[in-house]
């Protein structure tokens, strides 16, 4: 039968385990076995003076507490003089507990876990179950400070509070990572922390929604990057202008919350064959109305095309073109202004039938950012918050 070696049992290299009883509570006695240096000036000329207990909590092993005794040394340095005791890997000085209690105790309450629940399994008090869970926030965040801006970068925005306002995410949608969040949307703001952003020059690609101000920012802060618009975004905003042009078709109508959803979907996707005789029959009453709705249709096939090479788009590009064109003469005010917004964004959406990232991801990682707030009951220091966001979103 093959033994078993002590560091998979305790967690931490260089420990010799001499006993181990219990069972609610598992008592490992053991002793280092690593080097020993002098903590002034790494000499290894040293003498035993005192031999005396440390007793540490340790991680849980199964659903069982543990603790650690480790048989340890006081040294006498011979080359400075130097008294100190003795130094061992995973116990800092002066504390009562491990390094592996200290993660485990952060991992529980990251993991969702209230710290009133992580206090009384682990019989620790409040207060220093967030003093843990602090020190692992930071060290996670100190592993994604320096890094280098990513070649796909998103940006959008979300509020963060009534008082700071609004702030703008960045997100590495190769990784479907938060690269980093900081306060305010416009260059203003954002300006003094782009000109610090190191690489900017690997960004190749931007995803944005249909915002000017994020556009002139990109163009003046990622000048190699191309611009390309988010599909959601486009979708959603020719959803938005047809709903107020059919407001204005029949006001009655539109408020029907079944018909509204039918009018969304696309004629392409699964109805339920009386859904498809209910919209059919409201379209037929109402002709000028069927007439915006199978243009809309179109234009939906048009947007949500995807290609994989340049001659492929260049056959839709005269669609979509024509399509502007029909919306900027049909005499609906909501219509004309989308198709000036559509041919103000012509190239980012071209460039999006070829491109199959979306800013999707970064809405779920802002569902993410939701819960951090509803499960703090709400944040108001944004650097705390920017910190739990890189370590559960990075």
């Amino acid at each position: 039968m093959p033994l078993i070696r002590s560091e998979s049992i305790i967690g931490l290299p260089d420990y010799k385990i001499i006993s181990c009883n219990g069972l609610k509570t598992v008592e490992i006695v053991a002793e280092y076995t690593g080097p020993t240096v002098c903590t002034r000036c790494q000499s290894k000329n040293l003498r035993k003076k005192e031999r005396f207990q440390r007793i540490l909590k340790h991680h849980s092993i199964g659903s069982a507490k543990s603790v650690l005794i480790i048989q340890t040394y006081k040294f006498h340095c011979r080359d400075c003089g130097k008294y100190f005791n003795q130094r061992m890997p995973g116990v800092l000085p002066y504390q009562r507990v491990t390094e592996p209690f200290k993660d485990e105790v952060a991992s529980k309450h990251h993991d969702g876990h209230s710290i009133l629940k992580v206090s009384q399994r682990l019989a620790l008090g409040q207060a220093t179950v967030g003093r843990y869970y602090k020190s692992y926030l930071q060290r996670e965040f100190n592993e994604h400070k320096n890094a280098s801006c990513p070649k796909i970068l998103g940006i959008d925005e979300k509020k963060f509070s009534k008082k700071l306002g609004y702030q703008t995410t960045l997100v590495n949608l190769q990784k479907h990572t938060v690269f980093d969040i900081t306060l305010g949307r416009t260059e203003s703001n954002l300006g003094k922390y782009l000109r610090r952003m190191p690489d900017r020059k690997n960004c190749k690609v931007v995803v944005m929604d249909l915002s000017e101000t994020y556009r002139k920012i990109a163009q003046h802060y990622f000048p190699q990057a191309m611009i390309v618009a988010d599909r959601f975004h486009v979708v959603r905003l020719i959803n938005q202008h047809f709903l107020k042009t059919w407001g204005q078709l029949d006001e009655v109508g539109r408020k029907s919350r079944g018909l509204t959803h039918l009018m969304r979907m696309h004629e392409w996707t699964r109805m339920k064959e009386k859904s498809r005789r209910n919209l059919n029959r409201y379209l037929a009453e109402n002709p000028a109305l069927k007439s915006v709705y199978e243009f809309k249709q179109r234009l939906m096939k048009v947007i949500l095309t995807r290609v994989y090479s340049k001659r492929d788009a260049a056959k839709i590009i005269p669609h979509f073109l024509d399509a502007i064109v029909a919306l900027k003469t049909c005499g609906f005010r909501n219509l004309e202004t989308l198709g000036d917004t559509l041919e103000n964004w012509s190239k980012e959406i071209v460039r999006m039938w070829r491109f199959s990232k979306t800013n999707s991801i970064t809405e779920g990682l802002h569902r993410r950012m939701d819960e951090i707030q509803n499960r703090a009951y709400g944040m108001h220091n944004f650097n705390n918050y920017r910190i739990r966001v890189k370590a559960y979103c990075s």
